[in-house]
């Protein structure tokens, strides 16, 4: 299996041929920073583990594929740990296992179960030492018998301890809030509460205060509103000390509610138009932190391509990727500051799979075929200074074509342009593989262009070489990432990257874009 594995990745986009499915675009690119364009941190790509199962993420695979997307980042990544679990956790300094579940639901593959921790579950946090963390103190959904902020601080003590104060990026206070049996007086009494015994606990003082993460709202808020939106609860005073450093809610594409099958991931996962139709809450909440919370970051905590029952193949796979791809560039240029993409062994959207605790519903270790979508992201952010970023127009607004311009804030020039093809196509879906051809109208000042490509032989339905075959493979530039082979680590078959330089002719750079795929054009 390995020497099929190892052979040269093969491109199929230098020999598609013609198709019926073909369309043309011409894009007409600003080479200087258009005023419109927003600034995105280094930092904005992450990881994050729930709370309960950090433990199955501590090992060598997983470390290595966190460092794989890591390197190519010119500041730490910041890794979330958090979720449902994060309010259900208690500490028992006796306990020999890291975590041991206690119910109700099926353990222990549940984030809605109560877990029981011991000390060794915070060596975790010594994992990933080239990484910041956030980390979430408990705010329990039912008030406890005695002094609930016990077992609370218990946590905080422990996690800052093992994570180290230089590592400590943020402390969430609680999740998901209305799953609390609180009105929103009393949960923002017990957050400012907690954060009150944090600063205490810690010994944080002056501009050490300002390290709270805020909100973390439910994907259903976004999706269908309620009054336990962000708004709502800054403008009821949760940050009225000041202390806050990050606004926080989460984001699903598709939701269990949704219920899709596999024919519908184009109408529902790889539409362009189906992505923007979520954001008008994420606008509103950024436009009110802007005008009146100013010293906060929004962030997306917690995402993914889809929660609830759906599986592996529509969640995970190489469809899911490009839909990665496509939200994580458009909340760019929404002024989102960082998004987190939360992993647990059993859920079927997760990045790879760490072991093998999780259940029915997957398999591991393995990596899915949307993680390739991270090294692109990270990629496309850029390893050098800050820069600026700005959706471009298509002519026509299609569903299934994106843009975007990479543009460097000191230089005040574009550097690099992202191209998503979101027009499914998979073996056995149509004749051929269609493409869009893009004529880049540039202007004077590039002269050549490099373009690489996140690429699937099999295309949106590619799970990734662990979980199928050679034509299973996912690869950006030419690199893939595998339990089988590399352990994580990536590794290129060819041993170099893959590219493609293209001259430009009379101001424009041609490029042709398969359906499912997705490219990036760096202008020299």
């Amino acid at each position: 299996m390995h020497s099929k594995i190892l052979l040269p990745a093969f491109y199929a986009v230098l020999v598609y041929g013609s198709s019926n499915q073909n369309s043309d675009y011409t894009l007409h690119i600003n080479t200087k920073t258009p005023d419109s364009a927003v600034s995105v941190p280094a930092d904005f790509f992450s990881f994050g583990f729930e709370t309960a199962f950090l433990n199955h993420f501590c090992n060598d695979f997983s470390q290595n594929l966190v460092n794989s997307v890591g390197s190519r980042m010119s500041k730490p990544m910041i890794l979330r740990v958090g979720g449902t679990s994060g309010d259900l956790v208690r500490f028992n300094k006796s306990q020999t296992e890291p975590t041991h579940c206690e119910g109700p639901f099926q353990c222990s593959h549940s984030s809605k179960n109560t877990y029981t921790l011991g000390p060794s579950y915070f060596d975790s946090f010594k994992w990933f030492s080239k990484t910041q963390m956030t980390f979430q103190a408990p705010i329990y959904p039912k008030a406890q018998p005695g002094n609930w902020t016990i077992a609370s601080m218990d946590y905080v003590r422990n996690a800052a301890k093992a994570l180290g104060q230089d590592r400590i990026a943020g402390i969430a206070l609680g999740n998901e809030p209305d799953y609390y049996k609180y009105d929103m007086k009393d949960y923002i009494s017990r957050a400012l509460g907690l954060e009150d015994k944090i600063i205490k606990e810690l010994g944080l003082e002056g501009a050490e205060k300002s390290i709270f993460e805020l909100g973390d709202i439910p994907n259903s808020v976004i999706k269908k509103g309620s009054n336990w939106g962000l708004t709502d609860i800054l403008k009821d005073g949760i940050n009225k000390n000041g202390f806050g450093k990050y606004a926080a809610q989460h984001f699903y594409q598709i939701d269990g509610q949704d219920d899709p099958s596999p024919d519908q991931r184009q109408a529902l996962l790889m539409n362009h138009t189906a992505i923007t139709s979520r954001f008008p809450p994420i606008d509103k909440s950024i436009k009110y932190i802007n005008d009146n919370e100013n010293n906060l970051a929004y962030i997306l905590s917690e995402t993914g391509s889809a929660i609830g029952a759906q599986p592996v193949n529509f969640s995970a796979s190489f469809g899911a990727a490009l839909w990665a791809v496509d939200f994580h560039l458009l909340a760019m240029t929404r002024g989102v500051k960082r998004i987190s993409n939360t992993m647990r062994p059993e859920a079927t959207h997760s990045y790879w799979i760490p072991d093998n605790s999780g259940g029915s519903k997957t398999k591991g270790p393995v990596v899915h075929g949307i993680f390739a979508s991270a090294p692109f992201i990270a990629d496309f952010v850029g390893n050098g200074s800050v820069g600026k970023v700005v959706e471009i127009d298509v002519p026509g607004k299609p569903d299934l074509l994106s843009a975007y311009a990479m543009y460097n804030q000191e230089a005040k020039v574009i550097e690099r342009l992202a191209l998503v093809n979101l027009k499914e196509w998979y073996q056995g879906l149509g004749p051929k593989r269609g493409n869009a051809t893009v004529s880049l109208d540039v202007g004077d000042g590039v002269h050549t262009a490099t373009i690489r490509r996140l690429h699937a032989q099999n295309g949106a339905a590619a799970m990734g070489l662990d979980l199928g075959d050679a034509d299973d493979n996912v690869t950006w530039a030419g690199e893939q990432w595998t339990y089988t082979v590399d352990r994580g680590l990536g590794h290129i078959p060819t041993g170099h990257v893959i590219q493609e330089t293209v001259k430009a002719e009379n101001g424009q750079v041609a490029v042709v874009v398969p359906d499912s795929e997705a490219i990036i054009v760096i202008f020299n």
